[in-house]
């Protein structure tokens, strides 16, 4: 540490030069929000999925979904029908829009000669037609669930956007003119889709980074102020703690990386870790300065006592998160990075700039002042604290010990269902939107099988057909889904056509001669189009397609379990294959292997960090000690996921791996100076009662602004960023009272006997 201080102002220099070539990257800096970026590119689910993509393209991601509410009654009235067919098509008419399907342009098919008749589902040319329309609505309510609401309020429309503009600006461009459009209608309306979702998530995105740096400084302006009450105490850190963003943010721009949901955590992160190494750093030189050691004397001697303190903590952190590389989620991979790397530059910076702010101010306008950090509150608060560590202790283990115990059993009540949309609030308007789609017309989740056949079949052979439709049929018994579509779902209807919309005949043929006139005729009546987006221009694989309700991995998992049992039981798989797929399948999977991986990265970090210990104490016995009071901080937070029934998704996996590598902090910090104070020759109860009065100070500042700094994340509307910031707030709390409580007591009732 002490090249840090005999070339403190060379290392000042090269600061400022980094900063400027750094800082010229922020200009670089994007935001994205794309959801196929968190998707590991060499997944074999992937892989499969794009090959999918290649043939079929998934036409449900592209969707807006708009339902408009008629004021009467229900939707048969010929003025509000007629209205909502001029909206509908005035948003089809948008640039950039692919193709539309709307409940008023509709047509119903029958069959005529060789030919077929076309003639709109819901006439409302006249206030007669409209009645027929009732009539025939009654008699055959395909539209009911998928254009029409089930309580025949609302009439519906999907807008499909140009699958090109899928995650770019235009796409937003292109919600915001719907939006215009609805808006101005003056109806009453509701508007989703996955490409909806996304502009929410990226409007929301945009204002949440705003709000996050205002917080921030706030907070950072806050606690500065509280503690130092000098404004060189408020600039000099806050310098510091900008410079590091600065080089983080600003190295991201020059590797053309963009600032995503899970990178958006990095701001308030930075914020509070480079907090807590210049708290430590400040308050050690001050407790220095009031033994009456000049400033150079002071400083010599904090870098001496907590500077390798402070380099640690800084490493172990920069470890928790780098064990995020594990994953194969790259936004998560690349969050871990930069989340390291920024660790790393705080450090670096803060112990730069400190020296050189400290030993250019003079000391006396921090030791005089009536500060928060020069309170008399604080000896009294600390002396307690030793008092109950040393005479309550029996009763402090007891208490854990039954708290433990009560937390392992609730930890494994947490639920680890996933669900596609996790991140929204129930009160969302987001949220509604999808619920109402949920009830009314079918939902909006995606649900994709990819079908290959075997040996010298072609999808439209009637045997294959045949299998397909036992597995639409299964699948239909379930109550999930909306009608599918697929092959066999076009010879069908074909059939139902052909046969003067005979329900009997609404199932695929007896004969391939049947079937093969059955395409012939779908062909010759234009649905050709229709046929080439469900089978492969080779005819050697094909799609079932139709979507439902998020209900959660644990109810699609089921199903498909009982899908694989039905197949192999009953379809005949010598003449093809299936797989799931889409964007719904490869996002479930995608969350459940991330959960798996982020448990993994925990598990290192718990290795490397434990090594790291070993290798500082040079004692077994000293390694367990030290990892107890980091371990139950996890334990207490699993419990009360558990007891509040707070599912482990992403979010909340992330919270244990992120939390560790911080709250194992301020126990380096506190056996660091057990460490020193040993070495003096003192013993056990006297060296525990002079680590709690000369680190507990420091320790409950930094814990103060952590805590802060998560609880910034709570004004997010992401409920994966709200859980993130709650919980690991929590996780710091629990781990500083195991610090201040428990490890004392650890280090008597064990470390002691070993003296």
């Amino acid at each position: 540490m002490n090249i840090l201080l005999r070339y403190r102002k060379l290392l000042l220099i090269l600061i400022l030069l980094l900063t400027l070539v750094l800082g010229a990257g922020l200009s670089r800096l994007k935001i994205n929000f794309s959801f196929e970026s968190f998707y590991p590119k060499a997944d074999p689910e992937f892989l499969y999925y794009s090959d999918f993509q290649e043939l079929f393209s998934e036409e449900q991601n592209y969707a807006v979904y708009i339902a408009l509410k008629s004021p009467e009654k229900d939707i048969f009235d010929s003025a509000f029908l007629a209205f909502s067919d001029s909206i509908f098509r005035k948003m089809a008419s948008l640039p950039n829009v692919d193709s539309a399907i709307s409940a008023t342009s509709f047509e119903q098919i029958r069959r005529a000669g060789l030919g077929v008749r076309r003639r709109p589902y819901l006439d409302f040319s006249s206030k007669e037609a409209v009645s027929q329309s009732r009539q025939r609505m009654e008699r055959d309510s395909s539209l009911v669930g998928n254009l029409v609401t089930r309580d025949l309020r609302y009439v519906c429309t999907y807008i499909f956007i140009d699958p090109t503009l899928f995650d770019t600006g235009a796409r937003d461009v292109l919600v915001d003119e719907i939006d215009k459009i609805l808006e101005a209608s003056g109806t009453e309306y509701i508007i989703s889709g996955i490409p909806y979702i996304r502009t929410g998530y990226v409007k929301k995105l945009q204002s949440e980074l705003a709000i996050f740096v205002s917080l921030a400084t706030l907070l950072i302006f806050s606690v500065l102020f509280f503690t130092y009450r000098h404004i060189w105490g408020i600039l000099v850190p806050f310098i510091a703690i900008n410079v590091s963003l600065v080089w983080i943010l600003g190295l991201m721009g020059w590797l053309g990386k963009s600032i995503n949901l899970i990178s958006e955590m990095l701001i308030p992160i930075m914020f509070v870790v480079g907090m807590s190494d210049i708290i430590h750093l400040a308050t050690r030189y001050l407790f220095e300065i009031k033994l009456g050691k000049t400033r150079e004397e002071a400083l010599r001697a904090t870098m001496k006592e907590i500077g390798l303190a402070v380099f640690l903590t800084s490493l172990t952190t920069a470890i928790g998160f780098a064990s995020l590389l594990v994953s194969n989620v790259p936004p998560i991979r690349e969050f871990g990075l930069f989340a390291a790397i920024g660790v790393m530059f705080t450090w670096f910076i803060s112990v730069v700039i400190m020296p050189n702010a400290l030993m250019w101010l003079k000391p006396e306008v921090f030791v005089k002042t009536g500060s928060f950090e020069n309170h008399p509150m604080w000896k009294r608060i600390l002396l307690w604290v030793n008092q109950l560590t040393s005479r309550r202790s029996p009763q402090v283990m007891a208490g854990t010990a039954i708290l433990l115990g009560v937390c392992i059993f609730l930890i494994f009540r947490i639920p680890l269902t996933t669900f596609l949309i996790e991140d929204i609030g129930e009160k969302d308007p987001i949220r509604k939107s999808m619920l109402f789609f949920e009830e009314e017309l079918y939902g909006l989740r995606p649900f994709e099988i990819g079908i290959h056949v075997k040996g010298n079949h072609k999808i439209t052979d009637r045997e294959v057909l045949v299998e397909m439709e036992k597995m639409q049929d299964f699948l239909a018994s379930k109550s999930y889904f909306s009608p599918f579509f697929s092959p066999a779902t076009i010879v069908q209807q074909a059939n139902y056509f052909y046969h003067n919309s005979s329900a009997r005949y609404n199932r695929v043929p007896d004969t391939q001669e049947e079937t093969d006139d059955l395409l012939a005729f779908t062909f010759i009546n234009g649905g050709g189009q229709l046929f080439d987006r469900v089978v492969s221009a080779d005819t050697l694989s094909a799609r079932i397609s139709a979507r439902g309700p998020d209900l959660g991995s644990d109810v699609f998992y089921a199903l498909y379990s009982d899908l694989d049992s039905f197949v192999n039981t009953t379809c005949d798989t010598t003449i093809f294959s299936y797989r799931l797929t889409g964007h719904a399948y490869l996002t479930e999977h995608n969350l459940e292997h991330l959960r798996t991986s982020l448990m993994g990265g925990l598990g290192i970090a718990f290795v490397v960090i434990g090594v790291i210990m070993g290798l500082l104490f040079r004692s077994w016995k000293m390694l367990i000690i030290s990892m107890i009071p980091n371990i139950v901080p996890l334990i207490l937070t699993g419990g009360v996921m558990g007891l509040f029934g707070i599912h482990l998704t992403t979010s909340t996996a992330l919270v244990f791996v992120i939390a560790f590598g911080i709250a194992v902090d301020d126990t380096i910090h506190f056996l660091t100076r057990y460490k020193l104070e040993i070495s003096l020759g003192r013993p056990v109860d006297v060296a525990v009662r002079n680590t709690i009065l000369g680190t507990g100070k420091a320790m409950i500042l930094t814990s103060i602004v952590l805590l802060g700094g998560f609880m910034i994340l709570l004004t997010s509307n992401f409920g994966g960023t709200f859980n993130t910031g709650l919980f690991t707030g929590l996780t710091i709390l629990f781990a500083l009272l195991a610090d201040v409580v428990l490890l004392p007591i650890l280090l008597r009732r064990f470390w002691g006997k070993e003296q």
